[in-house]
């Protein structure tokens, strides 16, 4: 096993042996750590940065030079096609970023369809949105301000207008999830105040413009660095 993957493994293993209070929300049904949340939570976590410290400094690292080496393949990129240079690709991802949140708090994808993958679209309104009206829940899903978008991994095709490529992105946002019953509006999971959290969006060229393909949790970004 090379070292980088079993470095990533015991990472995983980390955060699932402490994931003791999972929710599931937000677009992507992503896995809420809550408790990070509480005050046990914090010092739980803070005992872990320490314990933790030379593999997060790996990890930063890592996430560094894959975002410097992006950079510099989609600024030769944007000589191309102009929708990949770098300040027309970041207003893409912050726009469809707050329009996909503002569909999935509406409980309906398709406001946000011109954004989404016809497949992620149908597979989320399905999976998630539609499961929780059935039990009587709604997910309250609402974004701050996006504080940070990195480009951690690309996938470029050969086609002469790059129609098919992907791009991963790291992005750290002050998000507000929560889950509460219809009927009562009582919360059932979560918490409503802003915190940050960071996900990964992964993005796909189609037809001349960039749409939401898939959404992984944050904490997976060694994978794509």
């Amino acid at each position: 096993m090379r070292k980088s993957h079993f470095i990533l493994l015991v990472l995983i293993v980390t955060l699932v042996f402490f994931d003791i209070d999972p929710m599931y929300a937000g677009p992507g049904g992503t896995v809420v750590k809550a408790i990070f949340k509480t005050w046990w939570g914090k010092i739980l976590m803070s005992t872990l940065a320490i314990i933790l410290l030379p593999l997060t400094l790996y990890v930063y690292f890592r996430e560094f030079f894959a975002v410097k080496k992006c950079k510099k393949q989609l600024l030769q990129l944007g000589q191309r096609n102009k929708d990949f240079s770098w300040l027309n690709l970041d207003k893409n991802v912050r726009n469809i970023f707050t329009r996909v949140y503002i569909a999935w708090n509406n409980q309906d994808l398709k406001e946000a369809s011109s954004y989404i993958s016809h497949w992620y679209w149908q597979n989320q309104q399905l999976v998630h949105l539609n499961e929780w009206k059935k039990n009587n829940l709604k997910n309250v899903c609402k974004v701050d301000g996006i504080k940070s978008v990195k480009p951690l991994y690309l996938e470029i095709s050969e086609n002469e207008n790059l129609e098919g490529s992907r791009i991963a992105f790291l992005i750290t946002a002050n998000i507000m999830d929560y889950m509460i019953n219809r009927d009562t509006n009582k919360i059932v999971q979560g918490s409503n105040k802003f915190d940050d959290e960071d996900k990964i969006w992964i993005l796909e060229y189609t037809e001349g413009q960039w749409v939401l393909d898939d959404i992984q949790d944050g904490q997976l970004s060694l994978a794509f660095a």
